[in-house]
């Protein structure tokens, strides 16, 4: 027997993630059935992690962020709602595994890798860049679910928590993207002698996503906006993460199975 593969078990993973899913949108309490396929989940996630770091290394697999960024999210679900009630907790709960089970779904769908190997990346700002940008990138997911969660109508009192902890949320993803673009300009600059390179799109969505965030800290400080305009602009974030930074990664659309 052969054996296993970082894409059979990011397979396994996606599989336990939607029956982890499943479970948390039965009614009543079902912690038990979730935290079980989830937990047995997050193992496959890393596997596949660890598999394909362990191809790569000590150079940086680039192509790792559809398959990371999942087991970030999946490894956030007990921390994203700790010390609060459960009519507070599960909603978002939810939609962090909805999130999850998207992204996995699109990676599955996309399986093939389009970066060409990264022969100056044998460096620890290199991976530096790639894992600062992945937390970061769960942090502003985790943030855009917790405004989502203000939304949702209930007492004033549980719509301030909720989008208190949607700031926290975004202002520590705000630092990891900033270390994450830091360390890739210094990357590039020790390793090509220049800190930007504008002619890569990436680096341009990888700015206006920073710009968003940015703008977002700036309406929480200033207090311009309604907490229900804050509330409203935090959520689109999910949005502006999946299409300016997750969508890039997956490469050209082809179809499933890459025929």
């Amino acid at each position: 027997m052969s054996m296993i593969t970082s894409h059979t078990a990011f397979q396994f993973a996606a599989v336990l993630y939607a029956l982890a899913l499943a479970a948390a949108l039965a009614p009543g309490k079902r912690s038990l059935p979730v935290n079980l396929p989830l937990a047995a989940a997050i193992g496959c996630n890393l596997l596949a992690v660890g598999l394909r770091c362990h191809q790569a290394w000590p150079m940086l697999p680039m192509h790792l962020g559809p398959v990371a960024l999942p087991l970030c999210l999946g490894l956030f679900y007990p921390l994203a709602a700790r010390n609060c009630e459960p009519s507070l907790r599960r909603p978002t709960q939810r939609i962090l595994l909805a999130v999850v089970v998207l992204l996995t779904a699109l990676a599955l769908c996309f399986p093939k890798d389009f970066y060409l190997p990264f022969l100056k990346s044998k460096t620890l700002l290199a991976h530096g860049f790639l894992w600062f940008g992945v937390v970061g990138k769960a942090c502003f997911i985790l943030s855009a679910a917790w405004a989502a969660n203000a939304l949702l109508p209930r007492q004033s009192s549980h719509a301030i928590s909720a989008m208190g902890r949607s700031h926290r949320w975004a202002a520590l993803g705000f630092s990891l993207w900033t270390a994450s673009m830091f360390s890739g300009e210094l990357w590039s600059y020790l390793g090509w002698g220049t800190p930007v390179v504008w002619e890569d799109p990436a680096l341009t969505l990888t700015m206006a996503a920073w710009f968003f965030y940015g703008c977002l800290l700036h309406l929480h400080l200033t207090r311009s906006w309604s907490q229900t305009h804050r509330a409203l602009y935090a959520s689109l974030g999910g949005l502006v993460m999946l299409t300016l930074t997750c969508l890039p990664d997956l490469g050209p659309f082809r179809i499933p199975f890459g025929l």
